[in-house]
């Protein structure tokens, strides 16, 4: 039963992500990439905010924090994450979605290598040989830096957040062991939307609340997201990472599907084959981590 429920809040994180990511695309081509992501850090920010006083009052807060390494490493999260979502964002706003969100979900196989060059930890043969095909998958789409429309694809702007958030990863298993994950939530969420504030006020743009117009896909956007993170957390609590993993990590192809569907995107043969590739090279080394 346990590992039933664990696929089933895999399968939500999954349909949670996949989903909100095509709603962002549709709202960062009314507001642009930059607002699009402060809006939905600081969405993202109101489920640690809601848990934090849940955790207080059941006596589970993280005990004890390390506040020297939060400190030193937060507001480099921050940043990472400010840059990344800015990143992803611009690239679904410009690009191709299916390439963009594909190269970018490989952020887990630069979060397995850097483990293994800087923390030490254990890369098998097999995890090594998928990545290896993500990697393929990935030069199969930079050669093409157009679609069939002679559309920019977005490949650069995925690439770039592929590294961020891989490194993203290391970060939040440092702070992670040193304050916990909620607290590693906040921080990173806090540090991001600062970040991008000052960003948005270096190049000009008011910092306001969002107009009527398109709010629902905005507030829709950034509650999905945050509700995938949730799911993937409790479907983890719930079943072994080899079954909750995968499903939270195929969330490229929800989003992939809305794009064909609504958006009408074509790709080439050997663009296919490398999102192909990818993806379920990302679902293989999940499944396999």
């Amino acid at each position: 039963m346990q590992i039933s429920l664990g696929a089933i809040w895999g399968m939500i994180s999954l349909f949670s992500w996949g989903v909100g990511d095509y709603l962002a695309r549709i709202y960062s081509t009314k507001v642009g990439s930059l607002r699009t992501a402060f809006y939905i850090r600081f969405i993202s920010l109101f489920p640690s905010l809601l848990i934090f006083p849940v955790q207080a009052y059941l006596g589970q807060l993280y005990n004890p924090t390390d506040w020297t390494v939060v400190l030193q490493l937060g507001p480099i999260l921050g940043i990472v994450l400010a840059l990344a979502a800015v990143a992803y964002y611009r690239g679904l706003e410009t690009g191709v979605v299916s390439i963009v969100v594909a190269v970018t979900s490989a952020w887990f196989a630069v979060g397995v290598i850097l483990a293994f060059i800087l923390l030490g930890e254990v890369l098998s043969i097999q995890q090594a040989l998928i990545i290896g095909i993500i990697a393929m998958g990935i030069i199969m789409l930079s050669g093409l830096q157009t679609s069939t429309k002679d559309k920019s694809t977005g490949f650069l702007l995925g690439l770039t957040s592929m590294f961020l958030l891989g490194t993203a990863t290391l970060l939040f298993k440092y702070l992670g062991e040193a304050s916990g994950s909620i607290m590693t939530s906040f921080v990173g969420s806090l540090g991001s939307i600062i970040m991008l504030w000052v960003w948005l006020r270096i190049s000009g743009f008011e910092v306001v609340l969002p107009k009527r117009e398109g709010i629902q896909v905005l507030i829709a956007a950034g509650l999905l997201e945050a509700g995938g993170v949730l799911s993937m957390i409790i479907g983890l609590s719930q079943a072994p990472i080899f079954i909750v993993a995968p499903l939270s990590a195929a969330h490229p192809i929800v989003t992939m599907s809305l794009a064909l569907i609504f958006l009408k995107e074509r790709l080439s043969r050997v663009q296919s084959v490398g999102v192909m590739l990818t993806v379920l090279g990302v679902i293989a080394l999940s499944a396999n981590g």
